[in-house]
Parts: C-alpha cells; structure tokens; sequence
C-alpha cells in the first residue's frame, strides 16, 4: 500500500563508495520489515557506522514513503540535500525538510520523521548535491534558489523533459 522513494550519496569516488552504496541497497531491501522511514534510517545507521567511520566515509541520504491512498508523504532526512517539492494549487517549490545527521558519523542519531500531503499534480524533485553544487566560471553555484526556479518555470514537462531541462540549464550554467 506505500511506496518507498529513496536518495543518497556516499562520500568519494572510488570502488569502495561505490560497494559501500550497493550494500545500502541491499540493506534496504532486506529489511523492508522496517515501516517508517526515520526507522530505516536509523537502522541503516546503527548497521554502518562502524564500517563507514573505519573506512573514513559517509553516506547522506534522503528517505520517503509515500501513500497513494491518502496522499500522504512520509520522509526522514540523513543529512542529504532537501527534495524540492513543487506544489500545482499555489505554483510554488518547498523544500522537504527533516533533522538527521548524515550516516556514519555516530551510533546514535535522532531522525526527525515528517510528513506532508501530495496533491494531484504535485510534482517532487529528489537530486543530490552535483546539481546544486554545480559552479559556472565565476565559482558561483547552480543553487536550490536557481533549482525551483526551474520547476516553477518548467512545470508543464514531463518527468524526463523535466529531468533534460534541469541537465541543459546546469551545463548551460557551468559553461
């Protein structure tokens, strides 16, 4: 009856980070017992953090559980960037946003759960800090502020014209 929407990011580049996130995955499956997401979160946490602060990495992550029923958004945050949420009844971004500490830094972390309602065509951005982050020439950020600009001015795509707009403008941005 619910749909789990995750998003995280680990620390680094490397064939470890990249091991690192296929275990979360893997965790996250196993344990779909797990019924809320600030749970999850927090197991996750108390899995990893031993082997994530040994091996000097993190993981930020961002989790979801949305009710097509009731239309109600469940999510917890890890420390990971805030998804935009772009609302059809006012046409204004929001952010989405929970305390939580990124995983892997100590054993025991409150994850603050929170919860909203989606509307009928509410649209809800998830992305990681590569977007944001983006630096054109002047060392000056993409932005969330430049992020939900675009929404708000490109709401009418499709997911993936959505998805091709946002890819254009950052590299439009970046130079």
């Amino acid at each position: 009856g619910s749909l789990d929407l995750v998003i995280g990011d680990v620390s680094g580049h490397n064939i470890g980070s990249a091991l690192i996130m296929a275990e979360t995955r893997t965790f996250i499956q196993a344990m779909r017992q797990i019924e809320q997401p600030y749970a999850m979160l927090d197991e996750l946490n108390r899995f990893f953090c031993e082997d994530l602060s040994r091996a000097e990495l993190f993981v930020s992550m961002f989790y979801l559980q949305y009710h097509p029923e009731t239309g109600e958004l469940l999510y917890a945050n890890a420390g990971h960037n805030n998804p935009v949420l772009w609302r059809c009844q006012t046409g204004i971004c929001e952010l989405l946003d929970s305390d939580g500490m990124i995983l892997g830094i100590k054993p025991d972390v409150d994850f603050e759960q929170r919860k909203t309602e989606l509307a009928e065509g509410d649209i809800l951005v998830l992305y990681t800090d590569g977007v944001t982050e983006a630096e054109d020439s002047n060392g000056q950020f993409f932005g969330e502020q430049r992020l939900k600009t675009l929404i708000e001015d490109h709401h009418h795509l499709t997911a993936s014209q959505l998805i091709n707009q946002t890819m254009e403008q950052m590299r439009i941005f970046t130079g």
